[in-house]
């Protein structure tokens, strides 16, 4: 939804590979910015599944496009929010080339 290529993103990554060392290298990223998940925890299937991980289960964007039933948030008349460009500005960009595969 808020515009990361799950196929660049190292948690999918880890998933659809079951890479315990992919995995690891996400939790200390997380661990970085605050957030504390166990690396057996790290499992991502996309934001259209229903199998999320926790620090993502409860994502404003999800839910938003969901409601709106918008595949993307691209599609939204909004876009880009406030919130998703505070969003991208925190997290997204700094995340690039660390948990999210540049390309």
């Amino acid at each position: 939804m808020c515009g990361i290529d799950c196929t660049r993103c190292k948690t999918f990554r880890a998933t659809v590979s079951n890479d315990d060392e992919m995995r690891r290298d996400v939790q200390a990223y997380y661990r970085e910015i605050g957030i504390d998940i166990e690396a057996k925890d790290l499992h991502c299937h996309g934001c259209r599944s229903d199998k999320q991980m926790p620090a993502c289960a409860g994502c404003p964007y999800r839910k938003c496009g969901k409601e709106k039933g918008l595949t993307h948030c691209k599609e939204c008349g909004e876009y880009p929010c406030g919130s998703l460009q505070w969003y991208t500005e925190k997290y997204i960009k700094p995340s690039i080339g660390r948990i999210i595969m540049p390309g």
